[in-house]
């Protein structure tokens, strides 16, 4: 299946050569937290390194000591532990699933947010959502990423990845398995490992039957069984006692404590991660390090090595291991830890600390966009070589960038049913593998164009009139006709509206003329020094006590006429045919907008959801499409390989 060994270079394989040559006992790590995503993708390194550097190891490993996903206020009623779900910009927009999910083919997590449809396209959200008949379900739908699932921790405790119990989380992968291959014959084959595992190991834990299942992934995309070829997991790799804690993996944590170098460790860390979503060490409690020490049966947390000897764990309950001697050196922290909590502990590195720690040993193997802040390692090592902290030879990341969707132009013959939003890009509900991999690019740029087309959208006429040219509402006609009865009611209101702001503003001017007459009675009585006889009396009638009171009787007569307008004027507004006219218009510009939220939601996922899928496939995608591996084969030998240097 694989060309014979090339030990001269290949000018394909730079990188390769390069670590080749630096580093030619180093072995591969290529760390995941499922099995059932885009990780044994990279068996297309295994592919390549089978050509060119068949020697080489790969250990592929399963990333278990993460806390399994929860979503905060999320319980489910009823015994089932587990649960699963979508993710939108509403009812789990706060989901951050890592060891429990999956997509099926074109699907990603990639999530139409409220503010995409409305900077980017200029939906009125407010207007979709004011009369519709469950606003919160429109929501959802309209921000959903399409053809991604999750799987939630459902009860009310956290708990661990590497502690998941396989016998009650297997009903619901099951269910997501099923989901996301649609029956297909790689879905059985999948549900077939499992359940073949799950009998034989009633007793094991989730991340056992992801290594279980990597090497029969990797099997299922080269045709042939990995050579070279282990795997492991993170509460393996990184467990944390005295037979372990000299290792090159730990050289990080030794500057962290060591005296002479742990202050200006701690100001190099603060440094890297500043203005980023990570906490600075300050922003924890006191004698904090970057490291999270796991505990079996006790959670995961910040490890905090006191001034006064202590150490502090910061798991759910917290754990202190008091202490006289103060720790500055890693084995006195491993004898204390592994003395009072047992030999199997993971100390595992903050996201920035935590890639130096492997670098040390392995070359990471990463997607393009994985573990996207490795910028700030490299800020990191760069800070601790300005202060001169000593630290090991670190291996660079090795990135696989694939042509996911153009490698399709290897397959023939093969038909592919489009989601939605593909449907919408491309025109059509099927299309042909090679001639989605001529025309995929193509649909995004007319998706871009859609979205510039829809936000120009300002009026509800507009709207209809291009959803109309598109088939997509023809409900111009009749908002046409709606507003022409709005319109006619409205030109028999506006005379008697105007007629009764006309006498209302006599009415002020009379109430104005009256108020200057009071003034001028004022005035004069106190000029006649506030003594009236009958002649004054007689003079301040005729002149101010009869205009006043026809002003006010002239007033009384006014309103009474505006107030009979307003009646006539109600009716016209209220009446039913008006009503009618407005509900029509009402319902008719929701579901304008409703429809035009849709053609957002769908551009938006074909803009950026192809893109994601192009660099993370999911790895069981390709036999199920492809069972030649004539696409998997196009994808392994055209993925561009490059080096990403931590230091």
């Amino acid at each position: 299946m694989t060309d014979a060994p090339n030990t001269e270079g290949d000018c394909r394989e730079d990188a390769l050569c390069v670590l080749r040559e630096r580093f030619p006992q180093t072995t591969f790590l290529a760390l995941g937290q499922t099995a059932l995503w885009d990780e044994p993708t990279k068996a297309t390194l295994r592919r390549r390194l089978d050509s060119f550097w068949p020697d080489a190891h790969i250990l592929a490993g399963v990333h278990d000591t993460d806390y399994f996903a929860k979503l905060h206020g999320f319980h489910q009623p009823g015994s089932d532990a587990f649960a699963l779900v979508g993710h939108d910009d509403n009812k789990t927009r706060a989901l951050w699933s890592a060891a429990g999910e999956m997509s099926q083919l074109f699907g990603s997590e990639d999530v139409p947010t409220r503010d995409r449809l409305q900077s980017e396209a200029g939906v009125s959200l407010k207007k979709a959502l004011a009369f519709a008949d469950d606003p919160d379900a429109l929501l959802s739908e309209l921000t959903m990423a399409w053809g991604w699932t999750g799987i939630l921790h459902s009860g009310w405790e956290r708990q661990i990845a590497s502690e998941v119990k396989l016998s009650e989380i297997l009903p619901t992968l099951r269910e997501q398995i099923t989901w996301a291959t649609e029956g297909s014959s790689v879905g059985n084959t999948l549900l077939g490992w499992m359940d073949d595992f799950a009998d034989a190991h009633p007793d094991a834990l989730l991340p056992c039957l992801y290594k279980y299942l990597l090497p029969r992934l990797y099997e299922l995309l080269l045709g042939t069984p990995p050579q070279n070829f282990a795997t492991t997991r993170t509460t393996t790799l990184l467990r944390f006692n005295t037979q372990t804690c000299e290792l090159p993996r730990f050289w990080l944590v030794q500057a962290f404590l060591d005296p002479a170098t742990r202050a200006q460790a701690r100001e190099a860390y603060d440094l890297a991660v500043e203005g980023g979503e990570q906490y600075t060490l300050d922003q924890f409690l006191p004698g904090a390090r970057p490291f999270d020490l796991v505990v079996p049966g006790k959670g995961r947390g910040t490890l905090r090595v006191r001034a006064d000897g202590s150490i502090w764990i910061d798991t759910p309950e917290p754990i202190c291991l008091p202490g006289e001697k103060v720790i500055t050196s890693v084995r006195q922290l491993a004898e204390r830890i592994e003395s009072a909590l047992g030999p199997d502990c993971v100390l595992i590195g903050k996201a920035v600390a935590l890639l130096p720690m492997l670098a040390a040993e392995w070359v990471l193997v990463f997607h393009e966009g994985a573990s996207s802040y490795s910028w700030r390692t490299a800020k990191l090592m760069g800070a601790l070589q300005r202060l001169r902290i000593r630290h090991p030879e670190l291996r660079p990341i090795l990135r696989v960038r694939y042509a996911t969707w153009d490698s399709l132009s290897a397959v023939s013959g093969v038909s592919l049913t489009l989601p939605p939003h593909l449907a919408q890009a491309l025109g059509r509900p099927t299309v042909e593998a090679d001639d989605f991999a001529a025309c995929w690019q193509r649909g995004r740029e007319w998706e871009q164009r859609r979205l510039k087309e829809l936000a120009a959208l300002r009026s509800p006429n507009a709207l209809l009139s291009y959803l109309e040219q598109h088939r997509l509402l023809t409900a111009r006609a009749d908002y046409a006709d709606a507003s022409q009865v709005l319109r006619a009611q409205w030109d028999k209101a506006e005379a008697l509206r105007s007629e009764e702001h006309t006498l209302l503003g006599d009415v002020r001017r009379l109430r104005a003329e009256s108020n200057t007459r009071e003034h001028a009675k004022g005035d004069d009585f106190r000029a006649r020094g506030s003594v009236l006889d009958s002649a004054a009396l007689a003079e301040r009638t005729q002149h101010f006590e009869i205009p006043l009171t026809k002003n006010r009787r002239t007033v009384r007569q006014l309103l009474l006429k505006a107030r009979q307008l307003h009646r006539e004027r109600k009716v016209i507004e209220r009446a039913p045919e008006a009503i009618a006219a407005r509900a029509t218009l009402r319902r008719i510009e929701t579901e304008a907008e409703i429809a035009k939220a849709r053609l957002a939601k769908n551009a938006l996922q074909t803009l950026h959801g192809l893109p994601h899928t192009d660099y993370r496939p999911s790895a069981w995608w390709f036999p199920q499409v492809d069972p030649s591996g004539a696409w998997f084969n196009r994808v392994a030998d055209t993925a561009a390989l490059r080096l990403e240097e931590l230091v």
